[in-house]
Formats: structure tokens, sequence, C-alpha cells
């Protein structure tokens, strides 16, 4: 809740003369009327006292008031415009060096308020009427306690409107034009605890100016008001409002209101009434204008609203964009990139009561421009005979032709055609844009290669002795024509694919070259080659080395053998093992029998042979019964024998 303060400054004033010895009764009201938000509250406060005489001044008399004294060139008159009383006032000029007036010494050990009216002129006025602009040109409220030894600084009034404790010595210019001070304005400042004294001075004193045509300031309506106990004891209020005695209270006003405060002594004499102080209400009557919908006709296009013409409220005013969120006005709205969409966006709209309204605008995204689709048109492998088409819709052109841009094939090479057919393409991505008064489309799309031919040849044999015949097949693929060169003076031109046979002598290379409807072609070749035919085996009697084929003519010879009769295993190294003397053979094996027919020893592969012991011990001398078989070189035949042998040790 805000909290208003509203101070009635009271004195008894018998009459308006500025130099009267009677009681005095003033009545200055800050501010005299207000208007407040509803269900904000006032704290009011009233300061009345019974003044003194020579303590309330102007300078409708056009001189000093007694006791006081001045410093530059003094006038009291209305060089400068009127003052708010329309009388005259005092007026300091640097014409005669730096101004300053000084008052009488007071009583003012009851503390209080100092309450008088001041102006600046306008800085670059003409003379005498220009006011002070540098930081050391302003006003400076100062009490003494010592009859003016010394002095102490209670405010400092800056050119530029603020307020400090502290006489600037800058000469940086701070006032252009208008200011807070340079339209006539009522100070109230509170008596410093150390001001409170039985003989305490006061004066508006000048610290310097840019010389004597410049920074000339006024005063008037100057009250030395002793306010605080026992000073202000002898006046008693009565508030119009029914509050009774008391000098300040809080109030929530729920409707405009008008009251007054009467003073009176302790004896219960009337002495003055207040002016009358109103406190209204604003109304709830906030009108602004904002439309219903926006619109975007593009996803890039943020489109800006304004909330206008605010009217039937006080300042500040607020506008708060939620969901956004943003205080911004106008404020623009955001399509999210949608093409099609439709957004609400709320606002709040408030005063500085706070009032406010709830509205909405409906952003409507509604992209018109549109690739409807993109057609391809695939590509031979050997002519760029492919193409891309765009269906384009919803264009806009108000000012310009729609602008159309291909690239490709790939996103950055940089070919271009205004249309929205291109031909004569290879295979590739190409990417098209279109523009128009309003936005622009993309999209993107690939030429498909049309199937190459391949020209596949199947010869079997490739190789062979002289004459031999290979069987060639035609295992082409996209292909509807060939041309068939068989390396021996044959061509055939044929759009089938039967297969061929040629009896060849020699070494030859054969061409297939297979052709598409766009008369694109491919080539595939194979060798044939004639073998130096015979035997390849070394192990035949008509081995050829030269040869590397063979023709089947291979001859091998029959094993020739030798079998002992006797052996004489004595460990003397001379016939100590029985075995075969063998030639032309691939393997042999033979098997030992005893007198009772029990196999005592059996042998297999190229050198098998007995050293006459079994199971590691001498055999007994004697004859031996042995079956045998002989394999051939090529293990085609086999020879079986038996005989015997003798033991001798």
């Amino acid at each position: 809740m805000k909290q208003l303060i509203i101070t009635l400054f009271v004195a008894l004033i018998g009459s308006f003369s500025a130099y009267s010895q009677q009681s005095l009764c003033a009545i200055t009201i800050t501010p005299s009327d207000t208007t407040i938000c509803p269900g904000d509250s006032v704290h009011v406060v009233a300061v009345a006292n019974l003044i003194n005489a020579n303590q309330s001044f102007n300078f409708n008399g056009a001189v000093l008031p007694p006791g006081w004294s001045a410093a530059g060139a003094t006038t009291f008159s209305a060089p400068c415009g009127p003052n708010p009383t329309g009388t005259a006032y005092y007026w300091a000029s640097t014409a005669v060096g730096v101004p300053n007036i000084t008052t009488a010494a007071f009583d003012i050990s009851c503390g209080g308020n100092i309450t008088f009216d001041m102006v600046y002129a306008v800085q670059g006025g003409a003379s005498p009427c220009e006011g002070p602009d540098e930081m050391d040109e302003g006003v400076a409220l100062q009490y003494s306690t010592d009859g003016g030894a010394t002095w102490i600084t209670i405010y400092y009034y800056v050119p530029d409107g603020t307020t400090t404790t502290t006489i600037s010595t800058s000469s940086t210019s701070v006032a252009f034009g208008a200011t807070p001070f340079t339209t006539w304005s009522t100070f109230n400042v509170t008596i410093p605890a150390g001001a409170q004294t039985t003989n305490t001075m006061f004066r508006w004193n000048q610290p310097n100016s840019s010389g004597s045509c410049c920074d000339n300031w006024g005063l008037d309506n100057i009250f030395i008001n002793a306010s605080g106990a026992p000073c202000g004891a002898t006046a008693v209020l009565d508030w119009s409002n029914g509050m009774g005695d008391t000098t300040n209270y809080w109030v929530v006003p729920y409707g405009d209101t008008t009251f007054t405060c009467d003073v009176y002594d302790t004896a219960g004499n009337y002495q003055c009434t207040s002016l009358p102080v109103t406190i209204q209400l604003f109304d709830d009557v906030l009108t602004y204008n904002l439309q219903d919908f926006a619109y975007s006709y593009c996803p890039t296009t943020n489109p800006s609203v304004q909330v206008t013409n605010i009217a039937g409220a006080i300042p500040p005013y607020s506008v708060n964009w939620t969901g956004i969120p943003s205080t911004n006005n106008p404020q623009i709205l955001s399509t999210g990139g949608a093409e099609h969409d439709s957004i609400t966006y709320n606002v709040t709209i408030s005063d500085g009561c706070g009032f406010f309204r709830n509205d909405s605008v409906i952003l409507v995204v509604n992209k018109l421009l549109n690739i409807d689709s993109l057609v391809p048109y695939d590509a031979s492998s050997c002519l760029n005979d492919g193409a891309v088409v765009a269906y384009v819709s919803g264009l806009t052109a108000v000012i310009n032709q729609p602008m159309y841009t291909w690239n490709g094939p790939g996103a950055t090479n940089p070919s271009f055609i205004n249309s929205t057919v291109w031909t004569n393409r290879s295979p590739g991505w190409y990417y098209f844009m279109v523009t128009d008064d309003v936005c622009s489309d993309f999209d993107s799309v690939q030429v498909e290669p049309k199937d190459p031919p391949i020209a596949m040849i199947n010869a079997n044999p490739l190789a062979g002795c002289v004459p031999f015949d290979v069987t060639f097949q035609n295992n082409s693929q996209n292909a509807n024509h060939y041309m068939w060169d068989f390396g021996d003076g044959t061509i055939i031109n044929e759009n089938d694919m039967n297969s061929h046979q040629h009896t060849y002598n020699g070494n030859a290379v054969i061409m297939l070259v297979a052709y598409d409807a766009s008369n694109c072609s491919d080539t595939a070749y194979v060798t044939v080659s004639v073998q130096t035919c015979g035997c390849t085996d070394p192990l035949a009697v008509n081995y050829d080395p030269n040869a590397v084929a063979n023709d089947g003519t291979c001859s091998y010879p029959e094993p020739i053998f030798n079998i002992p009769n006797i052996f004489t295993p004595n460990g003397d190294g001379d016939n100590d093992f029985f075995e075969f003397v063998i030639t032309n053979y691939s393997n042999v094996e033979f098997e030992v029998v005893n007198r009772w027919g029990n196999p005592i020893f059996q042998g297999s592969g190229l050198y098998p042979k007995w050293d006459g012991k079994v199971d590691g011990a001498p055999s007994a001398d004697g004859v031996y019964f042995v079956k045998y078989k002989i394999s051939s070189v090529k293990g085609d035949k086999v020879i079986e024998g038996q005989t015997f042998v003798h033991l001798v040790r």
C-alpha cells in the first residue's frame, strides 16, 4: 500500500504586516490538494504553534526586516516575473559582488521548521534574469550561533535541481535550461539540533558567480517556525473530519474528501483556519488501443504490435507481455519459425495506481509462398540429359518478379538459372530457392544416374591345345545392342545376347561393346591362349618339360625289383636287414610269417626293412615265409607275390 504524507504548517496570524508585534497566524499547506490511488494510506501531519512577532517575513514593503542584512546588489520587486503571491520579493544580483541575505537572531530553542519560497533564474536568460549553471553557483542555507562568526551549512541547492549538505567548489556546468529550481517552490527545512539555541541566525549565501551579469535568484515568504515543545504548547487543533486535537494521523480515504483544521489558543480562542485540503481518488477508467490480430506471411517475418493511446489513468504505465516475457512497447511477436500457426500472446496493461487490463493479440502465421514439389529426371551415364523441375504456388509479386535460383550439383556450386526448369543436368543434388516480395522457400532434389551399360564376357575355356573350341556367353547388363569382335577377323552386331563358339589355332583378344538406348557404352575384353601340350608328369617316361598342358599321353615304367633269399642280422654292418631292391614304384609293403604261420613283422612305404627281431628280441635262425605288394609309380597297378628268406646269424 502506498503512503502519502501531507504536512500542514499552521501559524497564528493577526495581521500580515511583516513587522507586526502581535500574534501571527499563517497557514501553509504542502501540498494543498492531492490525488491518490484507491487503497493508499495518507499520513496527515500538522505543525501548529503561536509564532512570536518578527518570525514571519516577506518583502511586500520592499525593505529588509529589522536586524537583517544583505550583501551584493539587492532588489525588492518582481524583476523576473511574479511569485505565487503576486507581491514584491527579494532578488539577488551579482552586480556588486556575490550576494547573500542574513536574518536577525531568533530564539529557536524549541526546534521546528524554516519554510521559504525560492527560485533560480533560467540559465542563459537575459540579465538580471540569468540563472546559475556551475556547481559552485548555487545557494546555501546556513546558520550561526555565534553572531555570524562561523556559519554551518544545512543544505546546498545545486543549480541542476539537486540538494546536498556540502557547498561545491567545482566550476563544472550542470544546469542547462529549466531545472526543478527555476520555478517558485516552497522549501521546508527541519531546524537541526545544533541550531536550536536562543540566539540563532540564518542566511542564504551564494558562494560564487560568473560575473555581474549572471547567476540571479530570488527569496520570499520566510517563516522561522519554532514548533517544538513548549513553543507549540499554546496551539490547539480541531480537525473538520473529527480527528480532534492531534498533530498527525493516518487515513485511508474510500472516496473524495475535503477537510480543514482550526487553530485555537489554550483559552479556546479561535486563531485561524487552514486552507481546505482535498484528497481525491483516481477512478479506474484506464483505456487504450491494441489490435486483436497480427499477421505474418513468412516464418522469418516477426510483426510488431503496440499498445497505444493509454488514457484515463496516471503514469507510470507498464505493458507486460507474459510468456515472452517482455515489457517492451512496441513488442515484436515471434513466429517461432512455424510456417502455419496461430499463436496467442497475452499482455497486461497497468497504470500507476495498479489498475490493469488483460488483453491478447493472436498472431496468425500463414506462409503463402510454397515449393509444392521438385521433380528430377534421371541422367544418362555418358550424357548430361537429366533435368529438374520446380512447382511453386502462393507467389506474391507486388513490386518485383519472383526470383528463382538453382545451385548444383552440390550446395556450393554457383550455377544459376532464373527459371523453374533446368535441363541438360548431370547426376547430383540440386538446390532450389524461390523469393518473392514477401518470403523465400527452399528445397532440394537429387538427379539419379541411369544404370550404365555393363559389358561382361564369359569365355570357356580360356586356353587350350591347338586347335581348341571356345564358347562365349554375353552376360552384359543395362544394354540393348552389342558388337562382338572375336579377334580372328569376325565382327558381329546384334540386339540379343546369344552365345557363340569359335575355334582357335593361336592366341586372340575378344572384345564385346554393350550399348544402352542413349548410345552410352561399355567395353569388355577377354584373351584366349594356345598352350604347349604334352606329358607334364616328371614320373612318366615321355615327360616333356616344355609342356604347360597335359595331353594325356604320359607313359609310365613297370616296377623292377629283386628280393634277397638270405640275410645275416649279426650286427657286422653287412646284410643286417631284409629289404627289397626296387625301382619304378610308389609303395611296397610285406609281411613275414614264421613256420607256424604267425605274422612276426609288417612293413610298408618306400623303404621298409626287417632287422630280424620280434618285439625287440632276435628271431631264431631259420626259413621265414614272406608275402608282398608293390605299387606302380602312379599307384594304378599292384604286383603281389610271396617268397622265402633264410635268417642266418
